[in-house]
């Protein structure tokens, strides 16, 4: 890995699907003033390419070396960009859902991937989120948080994010796509979804986002109080 910057620092939140990850960790970092990292972007991407080329997830082979030959770009403002195509109106299908996490578990997807985020959140502080930031891709976080809530509450949250973007949104589907994901996640071979030891616990089932928000925002700038000044 390479050597950070001076000052720099990352802050690592891992969760479980729909428990407000990405949207919390967007606004987090553009309260600190840093870069956001969304890696579940990165592998709902993949999955996306992979169905777009016709692949399914035993097709290994064929998927790593599309994955190899991806060339990734994120912004100042950590927008993500793979062969200078801007995907974020296709990765949060149902169909993407759905199959994400049997590409996310592809040992050379993995393998692929890693070494890109750590590029990416290496060259200046950033809040990087997905499902292994604190326990394999950023073990050495100056701050970890797991972010978890009911699946109950996280189906009637996506369901609302896909009405928002004009996407079919069954309350049904989701709640079973978000249940086989879990199960999937936390039972895969390679970098599954587990709590670091050293990560702090929110679960959001009963918070604001705002209160969500706070708790990581107040717990890095008193840690770092020379960012208030």
């Amino acid at each position: 890995m390479e050597k950070p910057p001076p000052g720099h620092y990352i802050v690592a939140i891992d969760g479980v699907s729909g428990s407000g990850k990405s949207s919390t960790a967007k606004t987090v970092a553009a309260r600190l003033g840093i870069l956001h990292l969304d890696t579940g972007a990165m592998y709902r991407a993949v999955t996306f390419l992979a169905l777009e080329k016709g692949f399914s997830p035993v097709q290994t082979v064929e998927i790593a070396d599309m994955v190899e030959g991806l060339d990734w770009h994120a912004d100042a403002k950590g927008k993500l960009t793979v062969d200078g195509r801007d995907l974020s109106g296709n990765i949060r299908t149902s169909a993407v859902t759905a199959a994400v996490s049997d590409y996310a578990r592809i040992p050379e997807v993995r393998h692929a991937l890693v070494p890109v985020q750590r590029r990416i959140g290496m060259r200046q502080p950033a809040v990087v989120e997905g499902r292994d930031m604190a326990t394999v891709v950023f073990p050495d976080a100056r701050f970890k948080f797991f972010m978890d809530a009911s699946p109950e509450v996280r189906a009637e949250r996506r369901v609302r994010e896909l009405v928002s973007m004009n996407l079919p949104g069954d309350y049904a589907e989701v709640l079973k796509n978000l249940s086989e994901r879990d199960s999937k996640d936390s039972g895969r071979e390679h970098s599954p979804l587990v709590l670091a030891p050293d990560a702090e616990v929110i679960d959001t089932s009963g918070l604001t986002f705002e209160g969500q928000v706070a708790i990581i925002v107040d717990h890095v700038l008193k840690s770092l109080p020379s960012l208030t000044k």
